[in-house]
């Protein structure tokens, strides 16, 4: 709303200054005839409103610095000096260039680009590939911006809005219907529709759509709408909030935004204000990870404003910003060993077949795994039940007794789908190979010279005849023993565990509202992939990671830094004060809530401050906007924290920008976090000098140690504990990639 109402001022701004143009105009004449020669010669240089002037910086971003740029040395130097002549090139003649030339110089970008991606996917510069990704990235992402920005500003809005505003007029003709509809059923409803000047709306909506008269009354509404939850009382306010209201409020503006540009010049004026901001947020977050929301404030204006809904910026920025930020693989080689599982069963045999009363035993051996099968939208893979049964057994009839030893196998397969939340299962089927070997015949004619003979051959011919019909009757006999139980244990076992995974942590991250917005869940004949995006309205998500980080042995997890700066996000510590007590326990509390068990910090042996001002620190006092930030830079996680401090018996510390970086690395059986040197400066306009900073980072130092933890990882399964360890850490780029064997 607070959007609408500066729109609504800026209009209103404008108007008065229209209102005004005959005064202004010879103030304007007196202005112009005392400029300077100097300023006369400048604004002939500079092209106006022409392609990006005016909306990029004139100088690179932090990020595609020269001294970022330095990184690549040894036989890169002169490349990399090169290009980064280059990129500030394209930057500082943005004011003096047109739209053409802007292309132009961007295609000479993507040659550099273009050698940089050739390098990542040369093993030869794995020694520099931290910041030569974090580079190509960075350049990817302005060349990708400034592409999506000059397509958008090219587009010819006026055409693309009488198109637009065609459609956009009808949906509102139906949601005034459907208000119309609603209000008919409400007492006195139909007031509302005059308070609101729907009709005044309808009729010029039905006379001229695309007309200034329509714009006007659609205006007017809409500023009633805006003024709703202020203007009205509160009975009032929240029936004007049903659903149909809504609905309304937002095809209005639609409506507005689209039939704006039939007035292009102010159109386009808006729209190049809203991507300088656009782009100012962009480099800010990209270069500091911080004021995600502004970023998200600006695009949403600039979609707002765009002749296309500003679907060329959002597919670039889908790409390299709003993209998955939780990414796991699993090898099919790892699934089996968390599920695979054998079993042996023993038991005695009595039966009757083909006339025959049948006794013994058998072993059955099973063997359960897994198989994936490939799927775009799910998990889909096999349970397999591959299974042996061995039987010894006699079987008796008044003529003859037969002795046979069975070695029957078994193949039960039943498919199973997982989109993320739910188990689903299709019928199980199975294929039996029976085989059944006769060692012995006895008759009741046994040991009888001749007759005993004749009588074993007829048994012996008998059995061999029936050997068919035998050994399909003991298939059909697997099949009913296996397949029905095979199906109920397996439809049993995901139906548990489906509702386990909904109560005990899908439940946690809802509650926390860390579980992803958007996910994907997909699997080939080898592995299987979960993407998955934690991300609010207000926050950013990820981007496309280098593909070589995805490679898969046991099981890969990527983490990005926006998905830990959203968590951090949710535990409200913008703004609050506590002491380092209380910060612990309201860690433990929403890890608690999001984990859905109890989470406890390991007992540690406090460190006990030496100096007694940093003993005097007895309260953190966070900042209100981006309080503790996670950068992943090349081999670093780097820890933010914006806050202040209270002092006991002294004025409080003014707010501190504290940086911490930490490396991290699987060592044997450990992982080791090794601290860097504590950076501690003021934050911008605040006070405080070096005394004051060194307070802080001992105080720092003291809470954030070097450590080593076990890099053990055990899974409990329904049917057994698998040990696995963290074999690998790396950082690249906004990534934590951890391997697992």
């Amino acid at each position: 709303m607070s959007n609408q109402m500066n729109r609504a001022s800026w209009m209103s701004e404008r108007f008065w200054r229209r209102s005004r143009l005959a005064q202004s105009a010879a103030l304007l004449g007196v202005l112009a005839l005392a400029a300077t020669g100097t300023f006369a010669v400048e604004e002939a240089s500079r092209v106006v409103g022409n392609g990006l002037g005016g909306i990029f910086s004139t100088t690179p971003p932090e990020d595609l610095s020269a001294e970022e740029f330095a990184k690549l040395d040894g036989n890169w130097s002169e490349w990399s000096k090169g290009t980064a002549e280059a990129v500030t090139d394209f930057y500082a003649k943005l004011e003096t260039s047109d739209a053409a030339t802007q292309r132009k110089s961007l295609s000479n970008l993507k040659i550099k680009q273009d050698v940089m991606r050739r390098a990542l996917n040369d093993s030869r510069y794995d020694s520099l590939r931290g910041p030569l990704t974090s580079l190509y990235n960075s350049l990817t992402l302005r060349i990708d911006f400034a592409e999506a920005a000059l397509d958008t500003l090219d587009l010819d809005g006026k055409q693309i809005a009488a198109s637009k505003t065609r459609v956009r007029s009808s949906s509102l003709l139906s949601s005034i219907q459907n208000l119309e509809n609603y209000l008919a059923s409400v007492g006195n409803g139909s007031l509302w529709l005059t308070y609101f000047h729907i009709p005044e709306l309808k009729s010029a909506l039905s006379a001229d759509p695309e007309g200034p008269a329509g714009l006007a009354a659609a205006a007017k509404t809409q500023m009633h709408l805006m003024t709703r939850n202020t203007a009205l009382d509160a009975s009032q306010k929240a029936f004007t909030n049903h659903g149909t209201f809504q609905s309304l409020s937002s095809t209005l503006d639609q409506y507005v935004a689209a039939v704006r540009w039939t007035n292009p010049a102010e159109a386009t004026e808006k729209l190049r204000a809203d991507l300088k901001s656009l782009s100012t947020a962009l480099d800010t977050y990209a270069s500091s990870g911080e004021k995600a929301g502004e970023l998200r404030d600006s695009f949403a204006r600039a979609r707002y404003d765009a002749p296309d809904n500003g679907d060329r910026l959002a597919s670039t920025l889908q790409k390299h910003l709003f993209n998955y930020n939780l990414r796991v693989l699993v090898s099919e080689a790892f699934l089996n060993r968390l599920m695979s599982q054998n079993r042996v069963e023993q038991g005695p045999v009595n039966d009757f077949i083909l006339g025959a009363n049948v006794y013994g035993n058998q072993i059955t051996n099973t063997a359960v795994d897994v198989d994936l099968k490939p799927s775009s939208n799910t998990v889909r893979f096999e349970i397999r039940l591959n299974g042996n049964i061995n039987s010894n057994t006699q079987g008796v009839t008044p003529q003859a007794t037969v002795y046979t030893i069975g070695n029957h196998t078994f193949n039960a397969r039943k498919e199973i789908n997982f989109d993320g939340q739910t188990f689903s299962t299709m019928p199980a089927t199975i294929a039996v190979s029976p085989r059944n070997t006769t060692t012995g015949i006895s008759t009741q004619m046994s040991g009888i010279p001749i007759i005993g003979r004749i009588a074993q051959r007829i048994a012996t011919d008998q059995v061999e005849a029936k050997r068919g019909e035998a050994e399909s009757i003991a298939a059909g006999r697997v099949q009913d023993n296996v397949l029905p139980r095979f199906n109920q244990d397996v439809d049993r076992s995901f139906a548990e565990q489906g509702d386990k995974l909904n109560r005990e942590v899908f439940s946690g991250l809802r509650a926390t509202k860390l579980f992803p917005d958007t996910y994907n869940y997909q699997s080939t004949d080898q592995l299987m992939t979960m993407n998955a995006r934690v991300m609010s309205p207000h926050q950013i998500g990820g981007d496309l990671p280098d593909s070589r980080l995805m490679s898969v042995t046991g099981a890969t997890a990527l983490v990005h830094e926006t998905a830990l700066n959203n968590a951090i996000d949710q535990m409200d510590l913008a703004g609050q004060t506590v002491t380092e007590a209380e910060l612990k326990a309201k860690i433990e509390a929403f890890l608690t809530k999001a984990l859905n068990r109890p989470y406890k910090f390991q007992a540690e042996t406090p460190v006990e401050a030496t100096d007694e001002d940093e003993k005097a620190l007895n309260g953190i006092i966070f900042a209100a906007v981006d309080p503790i930030r996670i950068r992943v830079t090349n081999d670093e996680l780097t820890i933010v924290i914006r806050a202040g401090f209270k002092q006991e018996g002294k004025e409080d510390i003014p707010t501190r920008e504290i940086t911490v970086p930490i490396s991290l690395e699987a060592a044997g059986n450990q992982i080791l976090a090794k601290r860097g040197n504590v950076i501690v400066a003021a934050a911008e306009g605040q006070g405080g000098g070096v005394a004051i900073n060194a307070v802080v980072r001992k105080k720092i130092q003291s809470v954030l140690p070097d450590r080593a933890v076990d890099s053990k990882i055990e899974i409990k399964t329904p049917e057994k504990i698998v040990i696995s360890h963290v074999t690998k850490i790396k950082l690249v780029d906004g990534w934590l990639v951890i391997n697992i064997d």
